[in-house]
């Protein structure tokens, strides 16, 4: 028999993980049935369902359909504030209105194609081409991905303000917009299809390394990506090349999630790694997608990193890693995207394996200069972990105690401690 507090804390684990694969097709669902001008209400219904959740099955205990009882009570919470503030005369179409008012439940039940449906559609509505590339990217994670502020901020390398103001922005934009949730036959225009695909890249991302949880990593985000980019495999198959390119990327850095971290929760760098613990399935699984996309005519910077990662997953250790190509591959993204500091960073620490150096040291510091991410920890990191494969021990344990200076997770602060431990023991041996 569970304890109390065990009990307790597996429904709070299983609530988080409805809300990361549920809270999307659940405000998808809402808006669906009661308009876009709404939209503020029905996130913030479903936001109330989940807390709901939390306190009644705590005391009551789970019930058989969760997911079922979730929209349930999502759906009479939307019909009692959209009455309470009496919206209803506010809606794009009387059909809604007839809608609050009808005593027929079947009519609030929407089979689950409709829902993934109205899911898909309203990543497309967020897509706006009105609004900036990065602002489609905010309101969307926001929306749909039930990303909070710091965690867009964190994924877009904003300040918390920014996203606040072009949330408002947006939200007010889209409630005036053309509803195409009530569109029997939608096609997605070609650049709307490519902002869900970064916004599904950007989402797996955050579960990756995740802002808002102390395990670091937070596998149901990273899994409802990739049930999102099947869907849209599925849904709208036009442009494929680059979905499947995505769905390869994702799978091989799933593969990698079971040596991540050790017994106690700390991160271990990919040298560190156990890779028999990395999972052959899902490695499988990236070659069949990886294979499908390399037969587009061009290649987008999904598959460059896809095929990025794939060499990581095949290489048989870490020393044994092909540095050369995947450093030619970052040179060639850099093409793709020459904005991207990340991308050159990760070509100069590529570059460093194929050519132990200290003067990637500089590389490094005229990219933090044109960029200015002096208080980004990835840059004294990386000069440390360059002087520390020069066995400049000295010089690695000032810029790893800079890292330590920059603003730092739990788990980031442990890994620049360990290496600064492994630096003077290297140095006293």
């Amino acid at each position: 028999m569970k304890k109390p507090a065990d009990h307790q804390t597996s429904v709070q684990q299983l609530t988080a993980h409805l809300f990361r694969e549920s809270s999307g097709k659940m405000v998808a669902a809402l808006t669906s049935l009661f308009g876009l001008n709404n939209i503020d209400t029905l996130m913030d219904v479903v936001q109330d369902t989940f807390e709901v959740a939390l306190s009644s099955w705590r005391y009551k205990g789970v019930p058989a359909n969760p997911q079922g009882w979730l929209m349930k009570v999502a759906k009479n919470k939307a019909i009692n504030a959209l009455k309470r503030e009496n919206k209803t005369q506010e809606f794009s179409s009387s059909d809604y209105q007839e809608l609050l008012n009808s005593q027929d439940e079947s009519q609030f039940i929407l089979s689950t194609e409709e829902i993934e449906d109205s899911q898909l559609r309203l990543m497309f509505m967020c897509c706006n081409p009105e609004f900036s590339p990065k602002n489609q990217v905010i309101v969307t994670l926001n929306i749909l991905c039930g990303f909070g502020v710091r965690e867009i901020s964190n994924a877009l390398i904003m300040q918390n303000d920014a996203v606040k103001k072009a949330l408002l922005r947006c939200k007010q934009a889209l409630r005036k917009a053309d509803d195409i949730l009530k569109i029997k036959s939608f096609s997605p225009p070609d650049e709307r299809l490519n902002t869900v695909q970064t916004i599904i890249y950007l989402m797996f991302n955050e579960g990756y390394k995740t802002t808002n949880s102390k395990s670091g990593i937070n596998n149901d985000l990273c899994f409802e990506a990739i049930r999102l980019a099947r869907l849209l495999l599925d849904r709208y198959p036009v442009d494929s090349y680059r979905t499947q390119a995505l769905l390869a990327l994702m799978f091989f850095n799933l593969s990698r999630f079971p040596a991540r971290l050790n017994e106690k929760e700390e991160w271990l760098t990919m040298e560190e790694q156990d890779r028999k613990l990395w999972n052959k399935t899902f490695i499988e699984e990236g070659f069949y997608y990886l294979n499908c996309a390399t037969k587009a005519d061009e290649l987008s910077h999904f598959h460059l990193e896809a095929i990025i990662s794939s060499l990581h997953c095949s290489a048989s250790s870490f020393k044994e890693t092909d540095w050369k190509a995947i450093a030619y591959l970052y040179e060639k993204l850099t093409v793709l995207k020459p904005d991207s500091p990340f991308i050159q960073l990760n070509r100069i620490i590529a570059e460093s394996y194929v050519c132990h150096s200290p003067s990637h040291v500089q590389d490094v510091e005229a990219l933090e200069n044109r960029y200015n991410l002096t208080d980004y920890f990835a840059i004294p990191l990386t000069k440390g972990d360059i002087y520390r494969r020069n066995s400049e021990m000295e010089k690695a344990i000032h810029f790893y105690k800079k890292a330590l200076d920059s603003p730092l997770s739990a788990m980031d602060r442990q890994l620049v401690e360990k290496k600064i431990l492994q630096c003077n023991l290297k140095s006293h041996t």
